[in-house]
């Protein structure tokens, strides 16, 4: 990934998350981005392992690096699966977003879909190395995917599945 003003703080971002042991695949554009795909993106979507204490430690970096949920709920909320899937139906929320307020261009998604989730994107992610250290990201297949599935699709998603096949 290009270093550069707009994409900085998704790399500082990531980095943290490595450093404090959270197990994570990034999905959407900056997934695009780390395959090489020139494409402007400010947030950054992941998929979170579910994992009790993984789930504390992503809550735990994000506190430190200032991220609050959007919504006015707290950030524990992803601890509970039932308050998820109450959310996904209730709400239809396909993300928990977390953003900072006196930044608010830094957003990132966690994905809360079975489809987008954690073990579904991690069985054939790729490994590369950002500012030394080892970043999963979903495969080009798996985003095609996920790009298909938007509903209704947008041209953003055409030109990235398109982008995608023939990179």
């Amino acid at each position: 990934m290009v270093r550069d003003h707009q994409q900085s703080h998704l790399i500082d971002i990531l980095c943290v998350l490595v450093d404090k042991g959270v197990q994570f695949v990034v999905a959407g554009g900056a997934a695009m981005v780390l395959h090489g795909i020139q494409r402007m993106t400010l947030d950054l979507d992941i998929a979170v392992s579910p994992d009790e204490m993984n789930l504390c430690r992503f809550i735990s970096t994000l506190n430190q690096l200032k991220f609050i949920p959007r919504a006015p709920v707290p950030a524990e909320t992803i601890l509970n699966r039932e308050r998820i899937e109450m959310l996904i139906r209730e709400k239809n929320a396909l993300v928990f977003t977390f953003w900072c307020p006196g930044e608010p261009y830094k957003q990132i998604d966690m994905f809360l879909t079975r489809e987008n989730s954690f073990d579904d994107l991690v069985a054939d992610a790729r490994k590369l190395t950002v500012c030394g250290r080892t970043v999963l990201v979903a495969s080009r297949g798996k985003l095609i995917e996920m790009k298909r599935r938007v509903k209704p699709i947008r041209e953003k998603d055409l030109s990235d599945i398109q982008a995608l096949q023939n990179h």
